[in-house]
């Protein structure tokens, strides 16, 4: 397996970040190496930043946060120095990190220095990003939303998925901004966010792989991340 004791797992809402990074995480343990997983919205997650269910709070919140989210990841990197084990983090290090701050409405210099930060703190660790990315969104997020939807209503939460994604963006500064409301709001952020993304991924200066569209083929998405972390 490759030298890493962190895998950071990016991509847009539906595009198999949390099936995928779980699978790995199985395959991992497998070869007997100690390994936790940690999902977007996982209570346990060690990177505390609120609950979906209050999404516009978490939001909201993104900017004030940033010192302290920082301090937690150096606290993950305190407790694994001493251990031999690999944690697998979903959308924590862009999706519910900075994509969040650019949607409270700070500026490209302020993310890009964000995310900066953060490499300096979990570059001990070894880093390396499995990043799904999507040729085209509004194609995409048609199927995603409809996934998700399942999903919201599968765990019983209350309303619908699409509903509570809306009005938790509607009232952000960069929807506002744009004057982005319902699916083509959520599109045109997530089509905006992924140029930003591209020059996020370009920065990353450790171990990575862009795999393009993994919908289309999950099975040929996984076999990729597999062999990028030379699992099997």
């Amino acid at each position: 397996m490759i030298d890493t004791k962190l895998i950071l797992v990016e991509g847009p809402p539906g595009s198999g970040k949390t099936t995928t990074a779980r699978k790995l995480a199985a395959e991992i343990a497998q070869t007997g190496k100690a390994c936790q997983c940690f999902w977007e919205w996982d209570p346990a997650n060690p990177i505390a930043i609120g609950d979906d269910l209050h999404l516009d709070q978490v939001i909201a919140t993104a900017i004030a946060r940033e010192d302290d989210v920082l301090q937690q990841w150096q606290r993950l990197v305190d407790r694994q120095r001493a251990q031999d084990t690999v944690t697998i983090m979903e959308s924590r290090f862009w999706q519910t990190g900075v994509m969040l701050m650019y949607v409270a409405g700070h500026p490209l210099e302020g993310v890009l220095e964000s995310n900066r930060r953060l490499i300096t703190i979990i570059q001990e660790l070894q880093p390396v990003l499995i990043y799904f990315s999507i040729d085209d969104v509004r194609g995409f997020m048609t199927r995603a939303m409809q996934l998700k939807e399942a999903e919201w209503q599968q765990a019983g939460f209350p309303g619908s998925w699409a509903e509570h994604i809306f009005t938790a963006f509607e009232g952000q500064p960069w929807s506002v901004a744009h004057d982005a409301t319902g699916p083509d709001g959520m599109i045109a952020l997530l089509e905006d966010w992924a140029l930003v993304a591209e020059r996020l991924y370009e920065r990353a200066p450790f171990p990575k792989i862009k795999i393009r569209n993994p919908y289309q083929n999950w099975e040929a998405a996984l076999a990729q991340a597999r062999s990028f972390l030379q699992l099997g």
